[in-house]
């Protein structure tokens, strides 16, 4: 069954010394980055998990910002 990643999100991680980090950026940057990544994929394999589950499996909470 093929599905559409037009409106998807899409989350960047990177692995700096073998340490997963998330990736924060400007909006206009990730609108950038997202347009990229979906114009190039060529297969998506579901998980079965949620941002929510990814965030708590990293140990992931919003920061508080003031």
């Amino acid at each position: 069954m093929k599905k559409s990643i037009e409106d998807s999100q899409v989350t960047i991680l990177l692995e700096i010394d073998g340490e997963i980090h998330l990736v924060a950026m400007k909006k206009d940057n990730l609108d950038a980055i997202g347009l990229i990544v979906k114009a190039s994929a060529e297969t998506a394999y579901a998980t079965g998990k949620t941002q929510k589950d990814l965030n708590i499996f990293l140990g992931y909470s919003k920061p508080v910002t003031a």
